[in-house]
């Protein structure tokens, strides 16, 4: 080789294929084996050739496997082989005399065969595989499943039409079947931002089916064509059908409440959550340093309340709003997480509102309906929760008749609506926790009131995830209070401006505190 190249393969339980595999890269200097926990003789077989290092790990989704076996070449220029793949003798010729350039990728043509036949049919083929690049500047999109490469718009393709790769495939209708399910599985975790229903998936699978059998050969390859076409329509089919089926199962609901030396208000809270028609899988206090009535109050509710109840507290150093937000969604044991103020009185219907319209990569802002002064005295002597309900507005009636209808399933996506703009009113949100957690929380750089929650929306989208409103729904009644303190807003202001300039994605001090110097 002219330029000395890394072959990086990943590999599970891959014994029936991966001599053959190696055998075809025996020329290369150094190869990466990452193995994915192997039951069968994978390692055993590896360990047989000189030029192979040997890595494990568990399963983290295909792109960042590969992104991972690619960090442990010594080489720049890699070359990205699976296991059940063997490099022809011509391709290797060709690229024995190829002086490589950056700023290209090199693709081959990949081979696909069930047993012994090479099919070149059924949207097998041609199957030209981006394999060959300079690992300073491309990587693997971390993926879980069909993992693609980031490849910069200054880089160009270049074909190599000199043999080959030999794709094993599949020896026999047990390895199509298997690679359908878990790759239909990990799909449709992947893409949850999709739409999918069952007429839709029965579509998808059927024109797969004719596509692949007619329209691309398929039945020149006898029964093999059949059967490739028959469990390709399959994969389409569930993979939008297991799509449709996530979407119906509701995510486990953790209810966090900030406070701070407010109990009179905090036990209306909690108090309007015992009243809710479903039940949130729990609810955490996240106290920003409260005195000791504050805990003694959640102590007397722990003792009858309907679900678990768990008090997040730490010591009283200032405004630190973020960090107990963090604290508490460290700890939350449900998927999907809803944040309200500790004087925020929830609608009977809040939490199945939220449950609802929960959706992956979706950051969910809650209506809000300000009580006056007068109203929240009112609330306060009685100490009755329901008093709030009596206040009738647009927002409430609205909810009440449309709920009563039949019809009322048509709104529920139409009553979450896009919203571009800031700033975000933290007192009603919501999220999953993986969304949260990929742009590691709020930020506590943050100090007193103001900005940190629009700061965190800027990193959401800037992930890639959408802001929306719930229109009449998911409804909360915010008790009167005095304005909080403005001092350190300009400051937080800064922090803010800074994240939009930057286009941040990513806080160094959330919920994973991460020496700056390493970004």
């Amino acid at each position: 080789m002219q330029t000395k190249i890394s072959v990086t393969i990943l590999a599970k339980n891959a014994q029936k294929t991966l001599r053959a595999c190696l055998e075809s890269v025996k020329e290369f200097d150094e190869v990466i084996l990452l193995d994915n926990k192997s039951t069968d003789q994978t390692q055993e077989i590896a360990k047989e050739f000189k030029n192979v290092k040997i890595y494990e790990s568990e399963f983290i989704g295909f792109g960042a496997l590969k992104n991972l076996a690619i960090s442990y070449a010594t080489n720049d220029w890699i070359f990205s082989l699976d296991s059940d793949e063997v490099i022809e003798r011509e391709l290797l010729d060709e690229l024995k005399a190829l002086r490589l350039e950056k700023g290209k990728y090199y693709s081959f043509l990949r081979k696909n065969h069930y047993g012994d036949m090479w099919i070149r049919g059924c949207g097998w083929h041609p199957d030209w595989v981006k394999r060959l690049f300079c690992k300073q500047e491309i990587v693997f999109k971390n993926d879980l499943v069909h993992e693609g490469l980031e490849i910069p718009k200054i880089c160009k393709e270049v074909r190599l039409k000199s043999g080959g790769i030999k794709h094993y495939s599949f020896e026999n209708i047990d390895g199509l079947l298997d690679k359908l399910q878990r790759y239909s599985t990990l799909w449709a975790m992947q893409n949850v931002k999709k739409k999918s229903s069952p007429f839709g998936a029965l579509l998808r699978g059927f024109w797969t089916f004719i596509r692949n059998f007619l329209f691309k050969r398929g039945f020149i390859y006898g029964y093999r064509g059949f059967v490739i076409s028959v469990c390709n329509g399959l994969g389409a089919f569930f993979k939008y059908m297991k799509l449709y089926e996530n979407t119906l199962q509701k995510p486990s609901l953790s209810l966090i409440v900030t406070t701070y030396n407010q109990k009179e208000r905090l036990a209306l809270v909690l108090d309007s959550i015992c009243l809710q028609q479903v039940l949130p899988f729990e609810v955490l206090i996240a106290d920003d340093g409260s005195r000791e009535d504050t805990r003694e109050l959640v102590r007397q509710y722990q003792e009858n309340f309907p679900i678990p109840l768990r008090h997040i507290w730490h010591q009283d150093c200032g405004y630190r709003l973020a960090k107990s937000r963090n604290e508490a969604i460290k700890s939350a044991r449900g998927t999907y997480i809803v944040v309200i103020d500790g004087d925020m009185i929830l609608h009977p219907s809040f939490v199945k509102d939220h449950q609802d319209r929960a959706r992956r990569g979706c950051f969910v802002q809650g209506g809000r309906i300000l009580l006056s002064q007068k109203e929240t005295q009112i609330i306060l002597e009685k100490q009755k929760c329901s008093l709030a309900f009596a206040k009738k507005t647009f927002k409430t009636t609205r909810s009440q008749i449309l709920s009563s209808m039949c019809f009322w399933p048509c709104f529920k996506q139409k009553d979450l609506s896009i919203d571009r703009f800031l700033p975000v009113k933290g007192c009603n949100m919501a999220f999953f926790k993986e969304d949260v957690e990929s742009i590691n929380g709020f930020n506590e750089d943050f100090v007193g009131w103001g900005r940190e929650d629009s700061e965190f929306v800027v990193r959401f989208l800037n992930v890639g995830g959408e802001m929306r409103k719930l229109r009449f729904a998911g409804i909360a009644y915010h008790l009167w209070h005095e304005e909080n303190s403005r001092a350190m807003l300009e400051e937080n202001h800064q922090i803010y401006l800074q994240s939009l300039r930057e286009k941040k994605t990513w806080c160094c001090n959330g919920i994973k505190k991460i020496d700056k110097e390493i970004f």
